[in-house]
């Protein structure tokens, strides 16, 4: 395992330089490029945006985002991956701009078919693909190893996963405490999803901030992102926190043995801790393990240089492989 641990994570992200830390001015979740949504096979439509280079790209990046977010969370990442990618964002169903589907209870494995079919419908046959997933969608991508093993190491060449787990969540202290709480939410959810957005944002505000962030995090994320889970309906929230509580793709891991594989956590995720990390890096012997100083859950966001650093190095090695 090329094992970097904290001060070599900081290595990496100084690597990038006092340059990376310029932004186009977008401001966050501006980021729009042409939209392709998908139908799924079970009538859900998944929201899908496509960054085209001006040439013929060379390669794909599939980003897929956490729970309670969208694909907006990408924002930096959009931002600094290379002109010849070309970049596919989407909003897991329920989430931002996708519908929910038919009903029917939340699975990772559903989120797995769904990035098949975003797969399938957006990146054109024989592009190497990259994938990377942050927290719920790191899972999906363990999810779709599962499904389709065959993927990885023919088209996927390469995964990168941030704040995720393979599994064993249902045993954390949230896993253990959450499930009242977000079940007593769902019995009101008429009610809560009629509220207005900012009432919502404004009583959401101190968990996100606690949740979702290590030390010291700029206001102005912790605001994007508080925006993106008061957005989230309540059934949705409740339905995929289950899912992620069930999830077990420990062993689905074996299929991500054959492609470059980056594991990513900040120092002080307190939603999917390092612990977690440190077991898919270990039954991955080859891959990256990279922990962020003082860094918690939304780590595209708290350490953009050290993550873009980071996917860099590991599109290189994919391609390169």
């Amino acid at each position: 395992m090329r094992y970097k641990a904290l001060v070599a994570g900081l290595l990496l992200g100084a690597a990038v330089g006092i340059a990376a830390r310029r932004r186009s001015g977008e401001p966050l979740g501006g980021h729009r490029g042409r939209r392709a949504p998908v139908e799924t096979d079970d009538g859900a439509v998944i929201d899908v945006d496509v960054r085209e280079p001006d040439g013929p790209p060379a390669y794909a990046v599939v980003f897929a985002h956490g729970w309670v977010l969208t694909r907006h969370s990408w924002h930096y990442q959009r931002e600094a991956l290379p002109a010849e990618a070309m970049l596919v964002s989407y909003d897991q169903r329920g989430h931002g701009a996708s519908t929910p589907g038919p009903g029917g209870p939340c699975s990772i494995e559903r989120l797995a078919a769904d990035l098949e079919a975003v797969i399938e419908a957006a990146v054109p046959t024989g592009l190497p693909i990259v994938l990377v997933g942050h927290s719920m969608g790191g899972m999906t991508i363990m999810g779709l190893a599962a499904r389709r093993p065959g993927l990885f190491g023919g088209p996927v060449a390469g995964v990168g996963l941030i704040s995720t787990s393979s599994g064993r969540l249902a045993e954390s202290f949230a896993g253990r405490t959450a499930p009242v709480l977000l079940n007593r939410l769902k019995a009101r959810a008429a009610l809560i999803d009629a509220t207005p957005l900012f009432l919502r944002a404004g009583t959401n505000w101190p968990v996100t901030r606690l949740t979702a962030f290590g030390a010291k995090p700029r206001r102005q994320h912790v605001r994007f992102v508080n925006r993106m889970v008061a957005g989230t309906p309540t059934e949705v929230m409740v339905g995929y926190f289950h899912a992620i509580m069930a999830h077990d793709k420990f062993t689905a891991l074996e299929a991500l043995s054959r492609v470059e594989t980056l594991v990513m956590v900040g120092e002080r995720d307190r939603l999917t801790t390092p612990a977690h990390a440190r077991r898919i890096a270990a039954a991955l012997p080859g891959s990256t393990l990279v922990v962020a100083p003082g860094a918690g859950h939304m780590l595209g966001l708290e350490r953009p240089e050290l993550v873009n650093a980071a996917l860099k190095g590991l599109i290189r090695r994919s391609l390169g492989r």
